[in-house]
């Protein structure tokens, strides 16, 4: 078993670090600690109020296809309700079942319910991708935006064996099949991190397409989930959700 995590930032230059961690950088980079980072064109780099968030989060008329609303109560999860075998892991369970983590001045969340571009047919079922906004007081890698995807990076080689995932009580094994290539259409903001959570072949699985996405001090967390297991190749046929990503950063670079 192995879990892949890949952290991106534009233009396309990428650097291998630890197996499945790779880094593609924008020009300048990250800014040292007590700057501001650079964000992409249009979207603040600054902190963004709750209000600001709420203003700027994808609605029905933003994302094709799809049906956008509330969290539902069932999807929202508390932190003593996931768990995982390995503490490094936690993050990548955290964010998979579309939770915020690290310590976010301001948070909006949404649930899009749809048929993504290029999915493999799920009979009548829609697919689900929850949208997290989440703003954050970043200095550095010691915390806020920059600690999230520091912590990502080092649960894609803490986790890339697999372990076991813990929601609300419920115990299964986890384990990311490896990624052949990077998603396409990661163009529109200055970094991103993406992962697959998979069940092993033999149970009932789910599998969570991941991406994260990073402009200024603030993160979009992407989770989209399919029926069944990902094999290497089936993963063709179960994108990440670039749409849902691409919709709301063109709506927070409008705000």
């Amino acid at each position: 078993m192995s879990t892949t995590t890949t952290v991106m930032r534009r233009p396309a230059r990428i650097l291998a670090v630890a197996a499945a961690f790779s880094l593609l950088t924008a020009c300048g980079g990250s800014g040292s600690d007590g700057d501001k980072p650079e964000a992409s064109a249009g979207v603040p780099s600054g902190t963004l109020t709750a209000g600001q968030l709420a203003t700027a989060v994808v609605d029905g008329s933003d994302v094709p296809d799809h049906q956008v609303g509330a969290r539902a109560a069932a999807d929202r999860y508390k932190d003593s309700e996931v768990g995982a075998g390995q503490p490094e892991c936690v993050v990548q369970a955290k964010v998979a079942l579309g939770m915020t983590v690290g310590d976010p001045a301001s948070v909006e969340q949404r649930t899009a319910m749809g048929r993504p571009p290029g999915a493999q047919a799920a009979g009548t079922d829609l697919i689900k991708t929850t949208v997290t906004l989440a703003s954050y007081k970043g200095k550095g890698k010691s915390k806020g935006e920059e600690k999230v995807l520091y912590d990502l990076g080092l649960a894609s080689t803490a986790c890339r064996q697999g372990f076991t995932l813990t929601v609300r009580g419920k115990e299964t094994p986890v384990l990311s099949p490896a990624q052949e290539a990077n998603p396409q259409g990661l163009d529109f903001a200055d970094e991103y991190t993406w992962f697959t959570l998979t069940g092993p072949p033999g149970i009932k699985a789910l599998t969570r397409r991941v991406l994260v996405v990073r402009s200024g001090h603030t993160l979009g967390f992407f989770s989209r989930t399919y029926p069944g297991y990902a094999t290497d190749a089936s993963q063709t046929n179960m994108p990440f959700p670039v749409d849902v990503a691409r919709a709301q950063w063109k709506k927070l670079a409008a705000r």
